[in-house]
């Protein structure tokens, strides 16, 4: 640590200043916000901003839980069942602040997924995000993820592929180590390519790292319509 007391006067201003700011980011960070509802919506220039750019927050009812704005133009949102098999009012949130009503079009039970559409987060001029498949990637591969965990919105995670094609109860899942949290459920998991490779679902309860995305073949398994076809290849 810098003893300020053996520095001149100018340099213990300036470093009194850059300790003022870092505290001040920090806080900002912290205490991050989605940004102002805004019918522009910013093109991705890496994975965090690609998950971003498609994360969805989903309330209702006490309930809460994350989504992905798979066809923009059209307001399609991908979630697991589970996250809105509770709600009768359900209430969307994306990334540029604008927010809707959502009703639910199609579920999944099996592979716990659901469709819902938002009238009010449709984006015509909005490419769909890119899908890619989660076969593809290896052990060790980075991924993220963007969700509501403990209703902290918009929140990034980082980690690796731990296993491809994790199969329980019938349905295959990308593993990850990521630290997931109630409120991740429904997110998008990203891949470096800044494609969509999974949906977050589930965690392993009393473990650390044990998480469970859909990948995006099955998504297009279950609502074929909403998202082109990707062929498992797990």
């Amino acid at each position: 640590m810098l003893a300020l007391i053996s520095l001149p006067p100018r340099v213990r201003s300036a470093l009194a200043l850059a300790s003022v700011g870092a505290s001040l980011v920090t806080f900002a960070l912290a205490t991050a916000k989605p940004a102002p509802a805004s019918t522009e919506v910013p093109q991705p220039v890496n994975s965090v901003d690609a998950g971003l750019r498609v994360a969805v927050m989903i309330e209702g009812d006490g309930v809460y839980g994350s989504g992905i704005l798979i066809d923009p133009r059209r307001g399609m949102v991908i979630t697991n069942q589970h996250v809105v098999q509770d709600m009768h009012t359900i209430r969307l949130t994306g990334y540029t602040g604008r927010t809707s009503l959502g009703v639910v079009v199609s579920t999944d039970r099996k592979r716990d997924l659901a469709l819902l559409q938002a009238p009010g987060l449709v984006f015509p001029d909005m490419p769909p995000p890119r899908l890619g498949d989660a076969g593809r990637l290896r052990p060790g591969d980075e991924v993220i993820a963007v969700g509501m965990p403990r209703k902290l919105s918009f929140t990034v995670s980082r980690g690796i592929v731990s296993f491809v094609g994790r199969e329980l109860e019938g349905t295959h899942y990308l593993q990850v180590d990521m630290n997931i949290n109630d409120g991740n459920s429904g997110g998008p998991v990203v891949d470096a390519a800044g494609e969509i490779v999974g949906v977050m679902s589930f965690i392993y309860r009393r473990a650390q790292g044990l998480s469970f995305a859909v990948p995006t073949s099955e998504v297009a398994a279950a609502f074929p319509s909403a998202l082109p076809v990707i062929s498992p290849k797990m």
